[in-house]
């Protein structure tokens, strides 16, 4: 019931505004140079987060999920998704992170922590989960993904000002 009511009041904001916040700390073409969005940024909410990510939803609602944005990206023949994971608060997010990062070594390079590979980019910055991905491990294509987590992670620290 609650999960409802909050939905619907979400999707009434957002028809009154015009739009999430989120997707205002999504990259604009050209981050990096050469790359554009590529289709249309999404936005989950409540129980459609099963939509997009079935079998690891419960996770996140688990720990207060809020809304989730995506955009895909595309240079040359490469490609990268965003996905901006938002939790009701920081302990939130910083539970699903370390639940998505076991037995992956966290560094310091983009939010309060991050996990890096030749794949992905998970950080954790405020109430934010983030994940930069691609499916291929190009240097091109993983420079692409740091211009994209930097731009992400800039956007977060000026959100919390």
């Amino acid at each position: 019931m609650f999960m409802a009511l909050r939905t619907i009041l979400t999707i009434a904001w957002l028809l009154s505004t015009g739009g999430d916040p989120l997707f205002n700390l999504l990259p604009a073409d050209g981050c990096p140079p050469g790359w554009q969005r590529h289709g249309q940024e999404r936005l989950f909410t409540g129980a459609a987060l099963y939509q997009h990510i079935n079998g690891g939803a419960e996770l996140y609602h688990q720990f207060g999920f809020d809304r989730l944005v995506v955009q895909d990206y595309a240079g040359d023949a490469h490609e990268a998704r965003v996905e901006i994971y938002k939790m009701n608060d920081p302990a939130g997010a910083a539970a699903v992170f370390v639940e998505i990062t076991k037995g992956m070594t966290r560094q310091a390079v983009y939010g309060t922590t991050c996990v890096l590979d030749d794949y992905q980019i998970l950080f954790l910055r405020q109430a934010y989960c983030v994940s930069v991905s691609t499916y291929e491990s190009q240097p091109e294509t993983l420079a692409a993904l740091a211009a994209l987590a930097t731009k992400i992670d800039t956007a977060l620290i000026d959100l919390g000002r």
